[in-house]
């Protein structure tokens, strides 16, 4: 099943911003009061990272890091462009294990859309998306790779490692 809806279509382009510096707090109650999961972090007029529910419970709530939204925010998120299917959309999410994505054109980001937004308009794709998860989650699956995110460059990783309760990629850690 090939899906011809384009991200352009669906995306989202009221896209809600903090600024680098503003805290925690701050982004928090945007979210709240949007009723939404993510903000943009904006510094020196163009995009710096995104803020995530995700991040705040993770690594502000549960472990205390962080004051200003720059501090816990995924710095460099994955991105997407307008001309892409939502079915390319959905694999790059599942791919990368996120709920969001960036969309950008030639620098310029034109919006978001988000893993509810591509199962709003294509229910078919929330089977694709519940199997490829099982299938990545069952036990004896060696050949699925896991990637996760170095908590110190951002970068994403199939080798991270946990060193005094941080999590770092093989780089991070030889830098000490």
């Amino acid at each position: 099943m090939r899906l011809n809806v384009l991200v352009r279509e669906v995306m989202k382009k009221n896209i809600k911003t903090v600024d680098m510096n503003d805290s925690i707090d701050k982004a928090a109650m945007m979210m709240k009061d949007n009723r939404i999961g993510s903000v943009v972090v904006i510094g020196e007029k163009n995009v710096k990272g995104i803020l995530t529910t995700r991040d705040i419970v993770y690594k502000h709530v549960a472990l205390g890091h962080g004051k200003n939204a720059s501090d816990i925010m995924t710095k460099d998120p994955i991105t997407i462009s307008p001309d892409k299917t939502i079915e390319d959309a959905a694999r790059l999410m599942v791919n990368k294990g996120i709920e969001k994505l960036l969309v950008f054109d030639k620098g310029k980001m034109l919006g978001i859309i988000t893993s509810t937004d591509v199962l709003t308009i294509e229910p078919a794709l929330f089977e694709i998306l519940l199997e490829r998860m099982k299938i990545g989650n069952e036990p004896g699956r060696e050949d699925q790779v896991k990637f996760e995110q170095c908590e110190r460059c951002k970068k994403y990783s199939d080798e991270i490692e946990e060193v005094n309760g941080v999590y770092l990629c093989k780089d991070c850690i030889a830098r000490g």
